[in-house]
C-alpha cells in the first residue's frame, strides 16, 4: 500500500531529488491501541458517521505534537519504534569502547553523534559540500557537464539511471532511465497549475532564496539563480509526463516500457553523448536499456546545448546544495525546516535526539535494524504472524474460488499467485554490509555531510553494480524498525517489518477480532494489491503478463471503474472530491482486506464483529494540519483516513447487521451501489 507514511519526514523538497532512483516502498498506516477500544460518545451516532462516532473522543482531545503534521495511531506506533531506536543508541553509546573502529555499531554512534554534534557542523558552515559546488561552477563548456558524471559526489538528477529488475523477466537486473527530477514534483505543477501550486511554489522559491544567500550570494543574485531554476524546469516539464495523463493512459506500464539500444539512444539524443556519462557509471555496457519517455530525452537533448549552459549547471548547483542543506550548520537546517512547516503547516520542532534517531535509522537503517530485530522482534512473534497471514491467504483462494463472474482459468491463475506470493514477517534474510563505508566522527577528521555522502554512494554503487546480473532475492532487504507494509507487484511478495507489529496490530493480550481489525488489515490489504488495477497485470512470477480470459478482466475492469466512480463523489474537503482514479489501486485493496477479513470471522465461534469494526476504526484515526490534509488530498494515492473506514466498511452486509444500520441512515449504501470485486 504505497502511503505516505509521514509527509512530515519531508527534509526539503529533495523528495525529488535525493534519490538517483525511484522508491518501490510501499507503506500503510499504522496504529497502538490497546485490546478494550474507547467507544463513543453520544453526540455521533455510529449509524451515520461510522469513523467519527469511534473515534470522537480521541477525535475531540488528540493534540498534534511539535515538529508533525499529523498526529495518528500510526504516529503513536512511530513515537515507540522512535524510543526504542533512541534506546538501542543510547545503550551503544554506554558501551562505546567495546567496538572495533570499523564496526557497525561504532558508524551508528559517529552518524548520532556528528548530527548532533552543532557545534563543529556551524564551524565546518558550506566547506564540506564546497568542492562540490566550485566543481559544477567551474564547468566553461556543454562538455564539462557532460564529465560532472565522473565524480560521483555530485548529485545529477537530470538523468535519472536505476537498475531493477526487468518487469518482463524478473530473473534480470535491466537498465532503466528516468526524466529530470523537477522542485514542484510533478510536470503538471508547471503545465497546468491549480490555486495551490502558487502556493506551494511561492514556498519552494523562498527557500531556494534562503539556502542560497546562506551558501554566500546577494538577495539579488539569488532571485536569479531561483528564476533560473523554474526557467530550466519549465522548460523541461512540458516533455514529462505528469499525474493527469498518466491517471488517463491506457496500458500504461507498458507505455513507459521502452527498449533501446545504446546506439539508439545515441541517436535520439546526440547532444548528451550518453555513450560517455553512461559508460562513467559503469553502465555502457547495459545488455538492456528502458527508457520511461523518449519524449523526454528527445526535449532534453534540445536543451542540452552551450546556449543553456547556465541554466542546466545552475539547475545541478542548486540540486546540490538542496541536498546537503540538510546536513551542514544550524542556519541551513533552521531553513529547512522552516519550508517543511510552512508547506505541511507544522508548529514548533522535534528535540535534537529525535532527529538524529530519524538521521541514523533512515541512513545506516540496516546496522540499526539488525540489533532492533533481535531486541524487539521475537520468534514467537514472527512465527504467529506468519500463521495469521497463511490464514488469510488461504481464505482469498477460498474466495477467488466462489467468485462468480471469474472463469475457471483466471481463477487458477491468480490462485498461483497466492500459491507462490513471498511472504517477508519482521526482518529480512540477509543484512547489508557497511563495511567497506567510511563513517568518521568530526574528531576523526569527518563530518556529517560526508557520512552521508559515502552512504548514498555506497547504495548507488551497490545498485548500479547488479547492471546485466541475475535477481538475488537475499538482496532485496527492508528495515525491521519500519512502521510500513508493502507489496511489490514486481516480486509478488508483501512484507510486514517489525515496527508494526506491536501495540494494536499485534498484542499477544488482545482478542484475536481486535488483531484482525490491525495486522490483519494491513495483511489483507497488502494481498489485496496483488488483484488492484496494477497488481493485476502481474502474473505469479512477477512479470508483467497478462493471466486474463478477455472478458474477465473487461468485468475486473468494470469494477474496477466502480469503486473510482464511488470515491470520486465523495468530498473530502468543502469543495474537494476524492480523486477516484488516483486512488483506486488502494480503494481495491481497502475493500478487498475487510472482506477477507469478514470470511476468517465468519468461520470463528461467535465472532464479535461489533469489536473487529471498532478495531478496525480505530487503527485509522488521525488528525492533520490544514496544510497537510490539502496536500495530501491532491498527492496521496490513499483516501484520506476518514474514507478508508467509512466508504469501505459500508459495503459489506455484516456491518449493517451488526449496527442495524438501515437506509435512514448516514452510513447506508443502496445494495446495487455497493462494492467488491474479491
Amino acid at each position: 500500500m504505497k502511503k505516505m507514511k509521514r509527509l512530515g519526514a519531508i527534509a526539503s523538497i529533495l523528495v525529488f531529488l535525493l534519490m538517483m532512483y525511484p522508491s518501490s516502498y510501499n507503506s500503510v498506516i499504522a496504529s497502538e491501541i490497546g485490546s478494550n477500544v474507547e467507544t463513543a460518545n453520544n453526540n455521533v451516532r455510529s449509524q451515520d458517521d461510522f469513523y467519527d462516532a469511534i473515534n470522537s473522543k480521541w477525535l475531540n482531545t488528540a493534540k498534534i505534537e511539535n515538529g508533525k503534521s499529523t498526529t495518528s495511531t500510526f504516529d503513536d506506533v512511530e513515537k515507540k519504534v522512535t524510543n526504542q531506536t533512541k534506546d538501542i543508541i543510547n545503550q551503544l553509546l554506554i558501551d562505546k569502547d567495546k567496538y572495533k573502529e570499523n564496526s557497525d555499531e561504532k558508524k551508528i554512534i559517529n552518524v548520532y553523534k556528528n548530527t548532533l554534534n552543532i557545534e563543529a557542523r556551524n564551524k565546518d558552515g558550506l566547506k564540506p559540500v564546497g568542492k562540490i559546488l566550485d566543481e559544477i561552477k567551474a564547468s566553461q563548456t556543454i562538455d564539462d557537464i557532460t564529465k560532472l558524471w565522473v565524480n560521483k559526489e555530485i548529485i545529477n538528477s537530470t538523468i535519472k539511471f536505476s537498475v531493477n529488475r526487468d518487469i518482463h523477466d524478473v530473473t534480470n537486473n535491466i537498465l532503466y532511465i528516468a526524466p529530470t527530477g523537477l522542485s514542484l514534483g510533478d510536470s503538471d505543477e508547471y503545465t497546468n497549475p491549480i490555486e495551490s501550486t502558487v502556493r506551494n511554489k511561492k514556498l519552494t522559491e523562498d527557500f531556494f532564496n534562503k539556502i542560497l544567500v546562506l551558501s554566500g550570494y546577494t538577495q539579488d543574485e539569488a532571485k536569479i539563480k531561483v528564476d533560473n531554476m523554474f526557467k530550466f524546469e519549465g522548460m523541461i516539464a512540458p516533455s514529462i509526463m505528469g499525474k493527469q495523463e498518466k491517471l488517463t493512459t491506457s496500458n500504461l506500464i507498458n507505455s513507459v516500457y521502452n527498449v533501446y539500444t545504446l546506439d539508439e539512444l545515441n541517436n535520439l539524443a546526440p547532444n548528451l553523448n550518453l555513450p560517455s556519462i553512461m559508460s562513467s557509471l559503469g553502465l555502457d555496457k547495459a545488455n538492456k536499456i528502458v527508457l520511461q519517455d523518449p519524449r523526454w530525452l528527445e526535449a532534453f537533448n534540445k536543451i542540452y546545448t552551450q546556449e543553456n549552459l547556465p541554466l542546466i549547471k545552475n539547475y545541478i548547483e542548486m540540486v546540490n546544495l538542496i541536498f546537503a542543506s540538510g546536513y551542514l550548520n544550524e542556519d541551513f537546517q533552521n531553513a529547512n525546516k522552516e519550508y517543511e512547516s510552512n508547506l505541511l503547516g507544522i508548529k514548533g520542532a522535534v528535540s535534537k535526539e529525535e532527529d538524529a534517531v530519524d538521521t541514523v535509522s533512515s541512513m545506516m537503517g540496516m546496522a540499526v535494524g539488525k540489533i532492533y530485530a533481535e531486541r524487539y522482534v521475537s520468534k514467537e512473534t514472527k512465527e504467529d504472524v506468519e500463521n495469521i497471514t497463511k490464514e488469510i491467504v488461504e481464505t482469498y483462494k477460498k474466495q477467488i474460488q466462489n467468485l462468480d463472474w471469474m472463469s475457471s482459468s483466471t481463477k487458477k491463475n491468480a490462485i498461483d499467485k497466492l500459491d507462490k506470493l513471498n511472504v517477508q514477517i519482521g526482518y529480512p534474510k540477509e543484512w547489508v554490509n557497511y563495511s567497506k563505508i567510511s563513517i568518521k566522527s568530526y574528531e576523526e577528521g569527518g563530518s556529517l555531510f560526508q557520512n552521508i555522502m559515502n552512504l548514498r554512494i555506497f547504495q548507488s554503487n551497490e545498485m548500479l553494480s547488479r547492471i546485466n546480473q541475475p535477481v538475488d532475492e537475499k538482496q532485496n532487504g527492508f528495515k525491521p524498525q519500519t512502521v510500513n507494509a508493502y507489496y511489490s507487484a514486481n516480486e509478488n511478495s508483501i512484507i510486514i517489518p517489525g515496527g508494526i507489529i506491536q501495540g494494536h496490530f499485534y498484542n499477544l493480550n488482545a482478542t484475536r477480532e481486535v488483531n484482525l481489525g490491525g495486522i490483519g488489515a494491513i495483511i489483507g490489504h497488502e494481498i489485496s494489491h496483488a488483484f488492484d488495477n496494477t497488481g493485476a497485470q502481474y502474473d505469479a512470477d512477477g512479470n508483467l503478463n497478462n493471466w486474463w480470459t478477455e472478458k474477465d478482466y473487461a468485468q475486473f475492469t468494470q469494477k474496477a471503474y466502480k469503486i473510482a466512480g464511488f470515491y470520486g463523489g465523495i468530498e473530502a474537503l468543502p469543495g474537494e472530491k476524492i480523486n477516484g482514479y488516483l486512488t483506486v489501486g488502494e480503494n481495491i485493496a481497502d475493500i478487498g482486506g475487510v472482506s477477507c477479513l469478514l470470511k476468517i470471522l465468519n468461520k470463528m465461534d461467535k465472532p464479535d464483529y461489533k469489536v473487529f469494526f471498532e478495531s478496525y476504526a480505530t487503527t485509522w484515526r488521525q488528525i492533520t494540519t490544514k496544510e497537510y490534509e490539502e496536500y495530501a488530498l491532491s498527492i496521496d494515492v490513499h483516501s484520506p483516513n476518514k474514507f478508508r473506514v467509512n466508504a469501505v466498511l459500508p459495503q459489506f452486509q455484516e456491518f449493517y447487521d451488526t449496527y442495524g444500520i438501515t437506509e435512514k441512515d448516514g452510513m447506508y449504501v443502496k445494495p446495487e451501489d455497493r462494492l467488491g470485486i474479491w
